[in-house]
């Protein structure tokens, strides 16, 4: 199929150097990209991924700095309680969990 139409966007230079990045490991273009994308929204009827905002748990929710400094304190209190875990103990126990690898 000929390639006739021009499509003309503006995009954040920086998204648009890490995408070329990206892409540059994959051997295509950003040009490339988008005609994937293009071909994909009608054989999944609509964009071929999720669209949506991320859910996180309440305890790292950061809506604001206010918010920030008090999750930071609360965990600076944990901290001056001894309520730690040594980070090689971490690591083995998702070793154990999950069989990550070295």
């Amino acid at each position: 199929m000929a390639k006739n139409e021009t499509l003309h966007i503006r995009v954040n230079e920086n998204i648009k150097a890490s995408a070329e990045k990206t892409l540059d490991v994959l051997g295509i273009s950003i040009s490339e990209a988008v005609n994937i994308f293009l071909h994909q929204i009608p054989l999944v009827g609509g964009l071929p991924f999720d669209v949506r905002v991320p859910a996180a748990p309440e305890n790292v929710t950061v809506r604001n700095t206010e918010d920030l400094y008090k999750k930071l304190s609360v965990g600076m209190e944990q901290i001056k309680e001894g309520k730690v875990v040594d980070a090689d103990a971490v690591m083995t126990n998702l070793r154990d969990k999950y069989g990550f690898q070295d």
